[in-house]
C-alpha cells in the first residue's frame, strides 16, 4: 500500500474516533453508568493513539522524503536562497498537495463517525452492560471478537437513526446556547492542522524544520485549551443534566449530532487556514532560530 493512503486511511481512522467520542456519554445516561461509559471508551481510544504514534512519523518520513533531494539540488544551484529556485518550489507544491489530500482523510474519518454515532451508541450501550455483567475488559473484547466467528452473539449492532429521531434533532429547537458550537469548529480546525502545518513550515524553512515541527504544539495546545475551557464543560453540564432527568435525551442527542457536524466543518476549515498557520509557524521559526 501506498505510504500516504496509509497515512490518509490512518487519519481517517483517528478522526472516526474523535467524532465517537462524545457519543459515548449518550451510552452512559442509557445505562446509568456514565463513569464505566468514559473510563471503557478510554480503551477504544488506545487504539487511536497507537495510530497517531503510526502517522506522526509517517507524514514526518513522506516530509523528508519530498523536500531533502530537492533541498540538495538547490543548494547546488543558488547556495544563498536554495529555498526559492524552481525545483524547490514544485517540490513544495507536492507537499502541499500531499498534506492537503491527508487532511482530506480527516473529513472522510469524520463523515463515518457522524454515520456511525447510532450503531456505536448502541453498541457501547451493550458493551457497558457486558463488562458490569463480567467486570473484565477482556472478557468484553472476547465477545466482541467472537462476534466475527458468530454474527448475532456479541455486542456489535449495526443501524442507523430512524427518519422520525433525525426530523426531530434537525428540526426542534437546540435550547443550549450555541456559542460552544463555534469554538468547537475553531478548536477542531486549529486540531486538524495543527502537526501538517507544522510540518509545511519545517519545509519552507529547511535549516531549522525541527524547530518548526515543535513549534506546532503551540497551535496544538491552543486547540486543546479552546475544547477544554468552551466545549466540553457545556457538554459536560447538558450529560448531567439529561442524567438527572432535567433535560430530555434529544438535547443530549442534537449536542451530539452538532458538535460532530462543527468537527466536519472544522476539517473543511483546515484546509483554508492550512497555509496561513504555516506561514505563521515559519514566522515564529525564523524569530526564534
Amino acid at each position: 500500500m501506498d505510504r500516504l493512503v496509509f497515512v490518509f486511511l490512518l487519519t481517517a481512522f483517528i478522526n472516526l474516533i474523535n467524532t465517537l467520542t462524545r457519543s459515548s456519554r449518550l451510552s452512559g445516561v442509557r445505562t446509568g453508568r456514565l463513569a464505566t461509559a468514559i473510563s471503557l471508551f478510554g480503551v477504544i481510544y488506545l487504539a487511536a493513539s497507537f495510530a497517531n504514534t503510526l502517522q506522526a512519523p509517517l507524514l514526518a518520513s513522506t516530509v523528508e522524503r519530498i523536500i531533502t533531494g530537492a533541498y540538495n539540488q538547490s543548494l547546488a544551484i543558488s547556495p544563498d536562497n536554495a529555498t526559492g529556485t524552481f525545483i524547490y518550489r514544485e517540490a513544495l507544491a507536492e507537499l502541499n498537495f500531499k498534506l492537503r489530500f491527508v487532511m482530506l482523510g480527516a473529513s472522510v474519518g469524520t463523515i463515518l463517525g457522524i454515520i456511525s454515532i447510532p450503531s456505536f451508541v448502541t453498541s457501547y450501550s451493550n458493551a457497558i452492560k457486558a463488562f458490569g455483567r463480567t467486570g473484565s475488559v477482556f472478557k468484553v473484547i472476547f465477545v466482541i471478537l467472537l462476534q466475527v466467528l458468530k454474527p448475532g452473539s456479541g455486542v456489535v449492532v449495526f443501524r442507523m437513526s430512524s427518519w422520525k429521531t433525525l426530523k426531530e434533532i434537525l428540526t426542534g429547537r437546540m435550547t443550549t446556547a450555541r456559542g460552544f458550537l463555534y469554538w468547537s469548529l475553531v478548536s477542531y480546525s486549529l486540531w486538524t492542522v495543527n502537526v501538517l502545518s507544522g510540518l509545511f513550515a519545517g519545509a519552507m524553512y529547511p535549516e531549522f524544520r525541527t524547530v518548526a515541527v515543535l513549534m506546532a504544539s503551540i497551535v496544538g495546545n491552543a486547540s486543546i485549551v479552546l475544547n477544554v475551557m468552551m466545549v466540553d464543560p457545556v457538554m459536560a453540564r447538558v450529560t448531567d443534566a439529561v442524567a438527572r432527568g432535567e433535560e430530555s435525551e434529544l438535547e443530549l442527542k442534537r449536542i451530539i449530532f452538532y458538535l460532530a457536524v462543527s468537527n466536519l466543518f472544522g476539517t473543511l476549515l483546515g484546509q483554508v487556514i492550512f497555509e496561513p498557520v504555516a506561514q505563521g509557524l515559519h514566522v515564529l521559526t525564523r524569530w526564534f532560530a
